[in-house]
């Protein structure tokens, strides 16, 4: 079962998401075995993502609509058993991260998006959180 979390980002500025992933014990559950991927998109049963993460042995970011949609020069992605700072290590940690480049490619307004964990060794998938996904537009004149 997910958890709603709604996340509130300004388009331009780079997005940092820290979660921890605890099981009912409240101990921290190692993320080893597990990959993640995270999808923006405008509407619940849209096609298209304004925005893609993804961990795993590459780690990875896409961002922009079908037709405009850029991998070069974006940095970001999901890190797994990561702490806040990106500079250690930290069971269960999950760490969110879309640079300004990326975020600039996402529209003002209010979207949706998901955030899945796969344990890797049988292939079952978990959604962890959901919610709405507001960008603020940047003001800043190109």
């Amino acid at each position: 079962m997910s958890v709603r979390y709604d996340i509130n980002a300004n388009q331009g500025e780079t997005l940092n998401l820290h979660i921890l992933y605890t099981d009912t014990d409240d101990s921290s559950i190692d993320l080893s075995s597990y990959v993640a991927e995270m999808n923006v998109k405008r509407f619940l049963l849209g096609s298209e993502n304004l925005l893609h993460l993804f961990s795993g042995t590459t780690v990875g970011i896409t961002a922009g609509i079908t037709g405009h949609s850029s991998t070069g020069g974006l940095t970001g992605g999901i890190f797994l058993n990561r702490n806040a700072g990106n500079t250690g290590s930290q069971t269960g940690g999950i760490l969110i991260i879309a640079g300004s480049t990326a975020t600039s490619y996402i529209p003002g307004g209010v979207h949706l998006y998901n955030l899945d964990l796969k344990y890797t060794p049988t292939g079952s998938t978990s959604r962890l959180l959901d919610g709405r996904f507001e960008c603020s537009d940047e003001v800043t004149f190109r």
